[in-house]
């Protein structure tokens, strides 16, 4: 059926999330007859990712159904653009709207030198549109993804809409598998496993859709795999080989496979390489290489020769505390003195123990010895690397850009960038996973001396392995552990607590820079929180404050519910903000917000502020303005990379330290109440602490340590490493 968009009736606006079910209405371009074989001068078209675009004409493809509230209606499953091919067909469709980037101008550029030939250039050679005058590789980048989407992609994104799978994810799987893109999600549906965002149980109703056999091998390789990618989401660089076909069967729900059949495909895929096998535990094959990298690279600077010796700089350290007016007490000396002396140190305490003082005399003891030396001072996120500069006089950075890493599309870094580095310091060592671990190790020369400085009661890094609780655990490392709290005056109740929290001490110091608000109702909790949070940033600033509760998703306190509460708080709409909506998403100039995916230069968890939104041609793009000069831009592709960040996850905070944190406490969150949790929150606070909601919950937490071990073996592997090397 040939016919033109007119209006939506279902959802009301464009942007409200083209990957919904949609109701629209179409006028024919062709005579229609309904029963009465009267013409039909309007239709109502239902489906997914109906095409919205009022220029074009479009050849819909369905049936005919009936709905009790609509009558007769179309339903469409797929469709395609027909383009006149003449001049006027053809510069219509290019200035539909429809791809973005080219305006009637353009359009009308683009056909004056590609003429009739001008669909088969984009279809083959979209490249030669350099050739149009205005066009730049930026400008032909935004056309092709554009084009892409809305011809080449057009049968996938509507093949996979049924399934809860976006457009925009969908167009960014025919990316990676080109022409073959359909014929994979066809023939080969759990090959989607590969995408992230697309998991196993999307792939398997996919599957089930075209009587894919419950029992084929395929499916079961599928679901081994795909236990593996879960739990390392959950942080897990290996699972326990009778763990793993149990949730690998709980996650088939196949009463006719057993155990024994799932061991034997698993046998095929450690056969294969696809799984890695140590001990009695079960890796994919890219954790089981970046565990085992990480552990030769620990062994291999283990090996290295360091020429200071203690007793000579036992002296000099004590001279520089009389020059500095500094008196360290025996633990940092003996820090200090160890990380001189060694090839790798560990250096592990807890808030007000004296870390940056420790640091700082570190550094200058060595410039003292090393004046030529090459120094590198890192951290895992920029606001970490900024207060690590401000304590200690040194330049510092983040470990990403020390070592150059990039993150594609993916997700998936660069391979770094060898350091030129005498001596490496790494702060908030509690956030390195497993893969950026082995980066930094990877990079580091023969000579290099690395000291690792991190809180190892914190929660684990957010991506997988427990890098820091391991390097300390394995026993070949030297490890110094700083005790004494020195923190006094306003806001040392943090620390005190801090230390109660971490013994399973219920007796906390409440006051003015450590206080409890009770409410066990939540909307009442939401309340008492939006007035709190408009309090602190007045007098800190909304930089300096910190929202923090434990779920994004769930309840009135969660992430998402106070982050629309607080926004028009702190950044109201006015009519020189502008501001876009795509789905659930609105984002507003000014807005404060997170990146939620490693890409380019900009990191997950990274804090920027939303500096410009413009539209162009129906679309529209954000720039956000991370610091440090890094400006990124958004289209609507893009983002599902960002949130609003008045509030977020107590994971999201590790390695940030605010003026004032507040953090929500009830017992609906019981699940995620355990003593790491509440200890990461309340050591991100320098002065004050606020905790809203049940003491209850606040007493399971400090009480509950029964948090699941990380699956990880990377200590087990630098002692075996060791032995050989002995």
């Amino acid at each position: 059926m040939i016919c033109q968009f007119k209006r939506l009736i279902y959802p009301r606006s464009k942007s409200a999330g083209d990957n919904s079910y949609m109701i629209a209405v179409y006028r024919p371009c062709e005579d229609v007859l309904d029963s009465a074989g009267r013409t039909l001068s309007e239709i109502k078209v239902v489906g997914y990712c109906l095409p919205t675009t009022e220029k074009l004409r479009y050849d819909l493809q369905g049936h005919w159904g009936r709905s009790a509230k609509y009558g007769i209606q179309f339903e469409m499953d797929t469709f395609r653009e027909v383009i006149t091919p003449t001049k006027e067909g053809i510069i219509a469709y290019l200035a539909s709207g429809q791809i973005k980037g080219i305006g009637p101008k353009t359009a009308e550029k683009i056909y004056d030198m590609f003429g009739a030939d001008t669909l088969n250039m984009l279809d083959a050679n979209p490249e030669k549109l350099l050739e149009v005058p205005g066009i730049s590789k930026n400008k032909l980048e935004k056309i092709c993804e554009s084009y892409l989407a809305s011809r080449g992609a057009r049968d996938i994104v509507a093949f996979l809409a049924p399934h809860g799978i976006t457009p925009n994810r969908a167009v960014k799987l025919y990316r990676e598998y080109g022409s073959e893109a359909m014929d994979i999600v066809r023939n080969h549906p759990y090959r989607l496993c590969e995408l992230a965002g697309i998991g196993f149980l999307t792939a398997d109703k996919i599957a089930a859709s075209m009587g894919v056999d419950p029992l084929s091998p395929e499916r079961v390789d599928a679901a081994l795999l795909y236990t593996l990618t879960d739990a390392e989401t959950k942080g897990h660089l290996c699972m326990e080989k009778h763990d793993f076909l149990r949730q690998c069967l709980k996650l088939l729900r196949t009463e006719a496979l057993t155990e024994d059949m799932a061991a034997a495909r698993a046998a095929r895929l450690l056969q294969s390489g696809q799984l890695i096998s140590y001990g009695d535990k079960v890796y994919r094959e890219a954790t089981a290489r970046a565990e085992e990298e990480l552990a030769k690279q620990v062994v291999r600077m283990l090996q290295s020769k360091v020429y200071l010796k203690k007793g000579g700089l036992s002296m000099d350290l004590t001279a520089l505390e009389g020059r500095l007016n500094l008196s360290l007490n025996e633990e940092q000396r003996e820090a200090v003195l160890t990380a001189l002396t060694s090839s790798i140190t560990v250096i592990t305490g807890g808030p007000g123990t004296g870390k940056t003082m420790t640091q700082k005399a570190l550094l200058r003891l060595y410039y003292e010895k090393h004046p030529s030396g090459q120094v590198v001072c890192c951290a895992p996120t920029g606001r970490a690397a900024r207060r690590m500069e401000e304590a200690t006089g040194v330049p510092a950075t983040t470990i990403h850009k020390a070592l150059g890493l990039m993150a594609g599309d993916d997700g998936n870094y660069n391979d770094p960038e060898i350091l030129d580095a005498d001596l490496v310091l790494v702060d908030e060592a509690s956030m390195m996973d497993i893969y950026l671990a082995r980066h930094l190790f990877s990079s580091l020369p023969d000579h290099s001396q690395l000291v690792i400085v991190g809180d190892a009661d914190q929660l684990p890094s957010v991506g997988p392995g427990a890098v820091l609780s391991e390097l300390i655990a394995c026993g070949k490392i030297p490890v110094v552990r700083l005790t004494r709290v020195y923190r006094q005056g306003y806001g040392s109740r943090i620390a005190t607590n801090a230390k109660l929290i971490r013994n399973g001490n219920l007796s906390l110091e409440y006051g003015d820079d450590f206080q409890l608000f009770e409410s066990s109702d939540l909307s009442e909790s939401a309340k008492i929180i939006e007035q709190l949070y408009l309090q602190e940033i007045a007098s800190f600033g909304v930089d300096n404050v910190a929202l923090l509760t434990p779920f994004r998703k769930k309840t009135e306190t969660g992430v998402d519910a106070l982050n629309h509460r607080l926004r028009d708080k702190v950044n109201p709409p006015a009519d020189f903000k502008s501001e876009v909506t795509q789905g659930k998403r609105r984002f507003r100039k000014g807005d404060k917000t997170m990146q939620t995916k490693n890409f380019e230069d900009i990191n997950n968890g990274d804090i920027g502020y939303v500096s410009d939104i413009r539209l162009d041609n129906g679309e529209f793009q954000i720039t956000v303005d991370f610091g440090d000069g890094r400006l990124k831009g958004y289209e609507s592709s893009d983002l599902e990379m960002l949130d609003l960040a008045y509030a977020s996850t107590i994971h999201k905070s590790q390695g940030n330290q605010y003026q004032s944190v507040i953090i929500n406490m009830q017992c609906a969150h019981a699940v995620m109440l355990v003593r790491p949790l509440i200890y990461t929150a309340i050591t991100r606070a320098k002065l004050r602490v606020i905790l809203v909601g049940e003491r209850r919950a606040l007493c399971m937490a400090i009480k509950r340590t029964d948090t699941e071990k990380r699956g990880t073996m990377l200590a087990e592997r630098i002692r075996q490493l060791e032995k050989v090397r002995i």
